[in-house]
């Protein structure tokens, strides 16, 4: 039975408790039931909260029954009745819309219904859940109308591409009607004998014996990387959301106003002794002209090691989380653009991993590792890459295009380490520095 409507003044206290909820630095004004669908003794709610500058955003939040909130994805049945849903390609009707359930070819033959349920930690914008060692159910909270990325790209390169370095795609969960039907969930194979990649670097990083294998695995993301992107380069026509586009004039023209805008936001962000280099917007232009007449298409979109995992058994990579940057409007995070973004992602992130075990008390050898992290990444990459049809004509074009990218990524890390982190602001300031001085050249 569906657990019985909620006021929502209970509410107002404890959505901003919740990790996923994405507004936690301003006022609820206030919380209407958009809708309510059954699920196993629970309820599906769909929230559209006001928050105090006016914008409007939209919740899926499971409740269990009771006075007070509670977060029914607690509750083994109800993950076990969403991935049950998914299997038989079921249908529970709303008020308004309906929750509908979709699977794959990849989709276990036989599962458990006893198998058990834990929740993963440390997520920030969406909930997953571990179904036995089976399936992993990924749950977006915010939702958006239109196909999530995540769905999206992992569809294609589970049906599509037979690409092996993503888990396979097993089902999918809408809420909605129509063109205003949201991503609510996705069910992926789980990866066993895998670990977190960015935790696995650190650990590596921290112990003699372990630190030289970082460099070779280095070399093997960046293969897994290119692999990727040839993989999304490869889209077919016949299905126009995915299949790459000749980049021209316009596309270099708007790169270009997006990273000076981007500098523009961290030099009013950063402290006021820190040094912000400045560099002309055509010095930018210049680096990415060399994408003209190449193609852009879909990639990762919010690359670094977190979304990782590597077994170092095997030595194999595994790339997860293509929904892009959650805080970003659903149409800009599935925009095409330039996959060298991603590796410019991933060297931000190996500056982060390189900064992280320095304020452990690294010795000097670190600046080194870094220097032959970049490079192990980056010969990977382009190994594999070959003369893909998204890359530059020649290295060293490729390599300033990489530095405009990772000049943007580290402008946007000191606007975010200023207004969260202050003393992380120094990582991605020395970004910037080194950046700018590759583009410049």
């Amino acid at each position: 039975m569906a657990s019985k409507p909620l006021r929502s003044e209970p509410l107002l206290a404890w959505l901003p408790q919740q990790r996923w909820f994405g507004a936690k630095s301003r006022r609820i004004q206030g919380v209407q039931f958009d809708d309510s669908l059954p699920v196993a003794h629970a309820a599906l709610h769909i929230l559209r909260v006001t928050l105090d500058d006016g914008d409007v955003q939209r919740y899926a939040v499971p409740l269990s029954a009771g006075d007070e909130p509670a977060d029914a994805l607690d509750d083994p049945a109800v993950t076990r009745a969403l991935v049950a849903l998914a299997r038989d390609g079921g249908r529970v009707d709303g008020r308004h819309a309906a929750l509908a359930g979709y699977r794959t070819r990849a989709f276990p033959a036989a599962l458990d219904p006893a198998a058990p349920v834990r929740k993963v930690g440390g997520e920030q914008s969406n909930t997953s859940l571990v179904i036995g060692e089976t399936l992993i159910v990924k749950c977006f909270r915010r939702l958006s109308a239109g196909v999530n990325p995540d769905l999206e790209i992992t569809r294609y390169l589970t049906d599509e591409a037979a690409f092996p370095h993503t888990p396979a795609l097993a089902g999918w969960l809408t809420y909605g009607e129509g063109e205003a039907t949201a991503t609510l969930a996705v069910i992926q194979h789980l990866v066993r004998g895998a670990g977190d990649g960015w935790q696995w670097m650190l650990g590596a990083l921290r112990e003699d014996a372990r630190r030289a294998r970082t460099l070779p695995a280095l070399a093997r993301l960046g293969e897994a990387t290119a692999a990727l992107h040839v993989a999304l380069a490869g889209a077919p026509a016949s299905a126009p959301d995915l299949a790459p586009e000749p980049i021209g004039e316009a596309d270099v023209a708007r790169w270009t106003q997006d990273v000076a805008a981007q500098l523009a936001t961290a030099r009013a962000s950063a402290p006021r002794a820190a040094d912000v280099p400045a560099i002309a917007p055509e010095q930018v232009s210049r680096a990415l002209s060399a994408l003209r007449g190449r193609v852009k298409c879909r990639h990762h979109g919010d690359f670094h090691f977190g979304q990782t995992l590597y077994a170092e058994d095997t030595g194999a990579w595994t790339l997860i989380d293509f929904e892009g940057e959650p805080l970003r409007p659903l149409a800009e995070r599935r925009r095409k653009h330039s996959p060298l973004r991603d590796v410019a992602g991933m060297l931000r992130s190996i500056a982060y991993a390189a900064e992280t075990v320095r304020a452990g008390g690294a010795a000097g050898w670190i600046d080194g590792w870094e220097r032959d992290a970049r490079r192990a990444f980056v010969d990977g990459y382009l190994a594999t890459a070959g003369r893909a049809p998204f890359l530059p004509e020649d290295a060293a074009r490729t390599a300033a295009v990489i530095a405009a990218f990772e000049l943007e990524k580290a402008a946007y890390e000191v606007v975010y380490e200023a207004n969260n982190r202050p003393d992380w602001v120094k990582i991605p300031l020395a970004g910037l520095l080194r950046a700018s001085s590759a583009v410049a050249a």
